[in-house]
């Protein structure tokens, strides 16, 4: 009697797990995996539901329907599908041979040779062109390299010319071109109109009242290329230093270029802005060259 009893239990579910089996076999194919649980755990009104097989049936069916992917058309060629390469072509006769590399005295016969057509063609060589400065460099026309001949001292809050200078050593004649420089005034007188690269460096020595006491900040040293003694109307270079709080010997270097008109003349002018005088020691420089008109 209990055997019976059991035996009406359990065949609802053999019946139920028959049926899951027989499902996925027909959806994948594949053989379904049994849960670990034991009969007696499942019940009977969820024995017909698989998580796996709803799965499988899921992606089976997802690309259907209104989620169905399309593919675009291909384009197509107006040539159609294009064939394999063809064999190669016949090679081309062959080019004519290179010319021979010629020497150096060839290239300068031929060369001669032209150059005498061209003058039987357009004259003798003379009334083409000449070159001038084919054979030399050209020659600076002028320039003046000359120093400040003795000590020159300059009073305090006063404005000084410097002259005379003495002439050049023999080291230092191959710096001159020309007599354009009066060396007694200081004055260069522009022999032509162009620009001219003019530079002046001065050693300047402070009075024994400086030395004394500290430098002020307004104490200055002005050095100045003027054209015609005007310094503050025509154009002019000019180069500042303060004096230095030690009281030595401190160095101005002025340099530039200037354009003068022919007959024009320069020089170097020294405004002592400190209160008390100073020197500029001999040997000062002052130089210039004509670059070009």
């Amino acid at each position: 009697m209990h055997q019976g009893t059991a035996l009406r239990g359990t065949l609802p579910l053999l019946l139920g797990l028959l049926l899951s089996a027989c499902a996925a076999d027909e959806l994948e194919g594949d053989t379904p995996t049994f849960s670990n649980n034991t009969p007696e755990s499942i019940p009977s009104d969820i024995a017909l539901v698989n998580p796996r097989n709803s799965w499988l049936v899921f992606k089976r069916n997802s690309n259907k329907g209104d989620n169905k992917r399309t593919k675009a058309p291909k384009k197509t060629s107006k040539h159609g599908v294009p064939g394999p390469p063809g064999p190669p072509g016949p090679q081309g006769p062959p080019g004519p041979p290179a010319p021979l590399a010629l020497e150096q005295e060839d290239l300068l016969k031929e060369f001669r040779l032209r150059l005498k057509e061209v003058a039987v063609t357009n004259g003798p060589l003379e009334a083409v062109g000449q070159c001038q400065v084919c054979e030399q460099l050209p020659r600076v026309d002028t320039a003046f390299h000359c120093r400040l001949q003795n000590d020159l001292t300059v009073p305090r809050r006063s404005l000084q010319e410097l002259q005379p200078f003495s002439t050049p050593p023999d080291s230092e004649q191959q710096f001159q071109r020309g007599q354009d420089f009066n060396r007694s005034s200081g004055h260069y007188t522009a022999p032509v109109s162009g620009f001219y690269q003019l530079t002046a460096s001065l050693l300047i020595e402070p009075g024994d009242i400086q030395r004394r006491s500290a430098a002020r900040q307004r104490d200055c040293v002005t050095v100045s290329i003027c054209i015609e003694s005007l310094c503050h109307s025509n154009m002019s270079l000019a180069a500042m230093s303060g004096v230095g709080e030690s009281g030595g010997v401190f160095s101005v270097l002025v340099t530039g270029t200037l354009y003068l008109q022919a007959g024009e003349y320069v020089s170097v002018f020294i405004d002592n802005g400190t209160g008390s005088a100073v020197t500029v020691q001999r040997g000062a420089l002052f130089s210039g060259i004509l670059l070009g008109i």
